[in-house]
């Protein structure tokens, strides 16, 4: 209260400057409000901390601790719904317990014809929620539900430069680029905000033929090696970091017909990880002690890419296993990225022809091929009966 009793008199003191930053911007038709906002980022009068670490939980396992960060952390999201309302984006408020609703204020959800839905919003069957304190759902003025990512603070963040080289001129329209596409950026003193639209994850979809898993796994295959030709490293692809576009129920599980190739596609998110290294590094030689995702134990010093091909094997390997009694030739493939010693781990650009020189050679009977189990796990194989 306090805080919004100073910004109000210090907006009636400071009229004639007001007037002047009306003068000098770019859009004469900024409201007063606005106006406001501006100052507010320019005097810091907000209580938003400038440094990425600040918000995130607290290193602990105190579930009390990290509630307290949780209501920190959406205090400050709820603190800037004016900012985001000024640029068109509806932020979702607080629900019961911990969800989040669209705000009473925003327009109705749009609403797809299932299957078609203009690019890059996704097919709706349903909205979904997540709870990423760096994340925040959000509705444009047309209704498309969105995803709010804050991904930089006063000191430019290495995700901040990852999605520079991702949008550059050569990069940002480019066939192979499956990162999330982003529609907007927005600053407020030195925060950096990007706006993308809601896809949901595949994790819990229903792969219903060989062709399908293919194409999910040549997908991810591609990026991959879209990624490293340009010198990214991810660092944290799981299937927690691959969306598809649709929006599914939370209580629908496998639900069929959403991973058609004429309709699906996979885009890669959460790049909070990634590093972006000199267009002009060679590949063998780039060396790094970081871990992978969730890796622990002592650091070793090893070449990032080889260490991403393995875990994108581990990944693909859960997926696209399940097709080995109908395209045996699968199971070679897999093992030579799991099974491989790190270092003679193939590169993107290698994986990526075996594995579409693999597909070329498979019947269409193969491809329509219907998959009777859900996922390899554990060296199991889990039937979709079960779930």
């Amino acid at each position: 209260m306090a805080l919004e009793t100073a910004s109000t008199v210090l907006s009636i003191r400071l009229v004639p400057l007001l007037f002047v930053l009306l003068a000098v911007a770019p859009d004469f038709r900024l409201s007063f409000d606005s106006l406001v906002w501006k100052l507010r980022g320019i005097l810091h009068l907000h209580p938003l901390p400038e440094d990425l670490n600040s918000w995130a939980y607290t290193p602990t396992r105190d579930r009390s601790v990290r509630n307290q960060d949780q209501l920190r952390l959406w205090g400050y999201w709820l603190f800037l719904k004016p900012v985001f309302e000024l640029k068109g984006y509806a932020l979702f408020e607080r629900g019961e317990k911990t969800s989040r609703v669209p705000a009473k204020s925003s327009p109705s959800r749009a609403i797809s014809t299932g299957r078609k839905s203009e690019y890059p919003f996704p097919r709706k069957f349903f909205e979904t929620d997540d709870d990423p304190l760096r994340v925040w759902p959000a509705r444009d003025r047309n209704g498309n539900d969105v995803m709010v990512r804050l991904i930089s603070g006063s000191e430019p963040s290495e995700e901040l430069a990852v999605w520079k080289r991702l949008h550059s001129s050569a990069l940002k329209n480019h066939p192979r680029n499956r990162s999330i596409p982003v529609l907007d950026y927005i600053r407020f003193d030195g925060l950096t905000f990007i706006v993308m639209p809601r896809w949901d994850s595949p994790t819990f979809q229903d792969f219903a033929t060989v062709e399908e898993i293919l194409y999910f796994a040549d997908c991810i295959l591609d990026f991959v090696d879209f990624m490293h030709e340009n010198r990214i490293f991810h660092r944290d692809l799981t299937e927690g970091n691959i969306c598809l576009n649709v929006l599914g129920s939370v209580d629908k599980f496998y639900e069929t017909g959403r991973c058609d190739p004429n309709d699906a596609l996979y885009a890669v998110i959460d790049f909070g990880h990634s590093v972006a290294y000199p267009l002009e590094s060679d590949l063998d030689e780039i060396t790094t002690t970081l871990h992978y995702g969730t890796e622990f134990g002592p650091p070793l010093e090893r070449n990032p890419f080889k260490v991403e091909m393995y875990w994108v094997g581990t990944m693909i390997n859960r997926s696209v296993r399940i097709i080995e009694e109908i395209v045996p030739e699968i199971v070679p493939f897999l093992n030579n990225l799991i099974e491989s010693d790190e270092a003679d781990c193939p590169s993107a650009r290698e994986a990526l022809e075996q594995f579409r020189q693999l597909q070329a050679k498979l019947t269409v009977e193969q491809l329509k091929a219907p998959l009777k189990y859900r996922f390899f796990d554990r060296g199991k194989f889990v039937p979709k009966s079960t779930m």
